[in-house]
């Protein structure tokens, strides 16, 4: 059978009896002239004769194994061939488990490249290649099933690696090669001792990729089913692991899986009861939510690296939708075409204030703002004072003398900051334009505890509480000339990432 130039694996035999001169793989989706995929069969066979010559003793030929009788047969595969093939099988074992602790799926137009198998599909497709070719030798129980075992590790290894190479490529119709490449691993694993639960997996994520290519050809109400069975499915396969030593190690793993696929439910959901009745708008508007290169390394990259985000990302998403369709959302009062987002944080400090035996400890209560797409700009990452209404910028204009007599009653200035989150209200946007939050509760709370630092290093007065992110509230503004135009309550507090936001950047309901 003609074997895949690019991954080793064998060609479908339709594309065998067709009269084409090219021929697609169905494991990695690439497309060959038959001739190179005959040329790579005959390399493959070269060196599997080669390693058959390497490992059986000399003057035995496979060709005449049949005719050979069972003890000399047990006494070669014992003595020749099930020593080296059991420390190959050892080393293809190991990476194979190593594997089955990533997520083996990605969310929608993201990639993902944790997962990086140290052989090449074309190596372990070859190892099974070698393993059938001395199967003949293998007459007693045991053999049979190192030899069973062996082919169908390769097997499912190789296609997991394509799998792999697939995570990192945001590619039209990866997930139904995906999906193909999952159901023949599940059936490959299930032949081994031991690995029922790894084939249970591959399964549920092979429903959970036909889910995706639903998804992505607007089928909804179609997918729904496929991540709703594979989520449960994946759940099962958590439980019965507990106590396995040998694929415990897919825990972790699964959990991220199971989270994966109750993203895509609810963004199935979303499609389905989207605004403007057409699925393809609520799905162009996840891509664009995915398409924004959140940092994976440094001290956001946990956060910001982490698929379990898009649960709140998406949950709120889909408040605005139902926003738009007739519901409410906490919006402030006053004019503005568009309604944009901001984490209201209510933040409590205290101040030593007065000098000698005027000195007392002041408390403050202020309310910080957060534009809540702030985590698509890098600079609010590394400088948080122009992530939020810096309200210690601001110190009040009496705050030396009245420092010095004990009267002082703040060292912030929050202009008119309270006065808008306190008026926030749940209302419906009407015809207004919906701004999308990009951002968590929990990535909020570190921007002001970024924040907090720096303050903090600055003035040894200063003594934090921690902060406490109360909800998002949208806040009407207008657009002019591409820029964003906040109510005057902000006063001299506008953030810097207000100053910086683009119409481009913005995702829009």
């Amino acid at each position: 059978m003609l074997r895949c130039k690019y991954c080793g694996a064998p060609l479908d035999r339709k594309d065998l009896e067709s009269d084409s001169p090219y021929v697609t793989c169905s494991s990695c989706g690439t497309s060959q002239q038959r001739m190179d995929a005959k040329a790579y069969l005959d390399q493959m066979m070269g060196q599997i004769q080669s390693w058959i010559s390497k490992t059986i003793p000399g003057g035995f030929s496979m060709s005449q194994s049949e005719s050979v009788d069972s003890v000399a047969r047990f006494s070669i595969f014992n003595n020749s061939v099930r020593p080296r093939v059991e420390t190959e099988y050892s080393e293809y074992r190991f990476a194979t488990n190593s594997l089955l602790s990533y997520p083996l799926i990605t969310l929608p137009f993201t990639t993902d490249g944790s997962a990086a198998p140290p052989h090449t599909s074309a190596a372990a497709f070859e190892f099974n290649a070698k393993i059938k070719s001395i199967e003949a030798l293998a007459v007693d129980e045991a053999s049979k099933n190192i030899v069973i075992s062996a082919e169908e590790m390769a097997t499912g290894y190789a296609l997991l690696i394509n799998n792999t190479k697939l995570l990192r490529e945001d590619k039209p119709g990866r997930y139904i090669l995906m999906a193909n490449n999952f159901t023949e691993a599940s059936g490959a694993f299930r032949k081994i001792k031991g690995y029922g639960p790894a084939a249970d997996r591959f399964q549920a994520l092979a429903g959970i990729c036909t889910g995706c290519e639903k998804l992505l050809n607007g089928d909804g109400m179609g997918s729904i089913s496929y991540f709703e069975n594979g989520g449960a499915q994946l759940g099962k396969v958590k439980a019965d692991i507990g106590t396995d030593l040998t694929l415990g190690i897919m825990y972790q793993a699964l959990e991220m899986e199971i989270t994966q696929a109750k993203i895509l439910s609810d963004l199935a959901g979303f499609m389905v009861k989207g605004v403007a009745k057409d699925p393809l708008q609520v799905l162009n508007t996840v891509k664009k939510i995915m398409g924004f290169n959140y940092p994976k390394t440094g001290k956001w990259g946990f956060l910001l690296g982490n698929k379990d985000r898009f649960n709140e990302v998406f949950g709120n998403l889909s408040k605005v939708l139902s926003a738009k369709a007739g519901g409410t959302l906490p919006i402030i009062t006053g004019a503005g075409e568009y309604l944009i987002p901001f984490w209201d944080v209510d933040l409590r400090y205290s101040f030593q204030s007065g000098a000698a035996w005027a000195k007392k400890s002041v408390e403050v209560s202020e309310d910080l703002l957060i534009p809540a797409d702030f985590v698509i700009d890098a600079q609010c990452l590394s400088d948080p004072r122009s992530g939020l209404t810096d309200i210690f910028s601001l110190r009040p204009e009496k705050s030396i003398l009245s420092g010095i007599k004990g009267t002082e009653t703040s060292i912030s200035g929050s202009e008119g900051i309270g006065w808008m989150s306190g008026s926030a209200a749940q209302n419906s946007p009407g015809g207004r334009k919906v701004v999308v939050p990009l951002s968590t509760e929990k990535e909020a709370k570190k921007l002001v505890s970024e924040y907090l630092a720096v303050c903090t290093s600055q003035d040894s007065k200063l003594k934090l509480s921690n902060p406490y992110v109360k909800s998002l509230i949208y806040i009407p503004c207008d657009i002019k000339g591409g820029r964003v135009e906040v109510p005057s309550g902000f006063g001299k507090l506008v953030p810097g990432r207000v100053r910086r936001m683009e119409l481009s950047q913005m995702v829009i309901i």
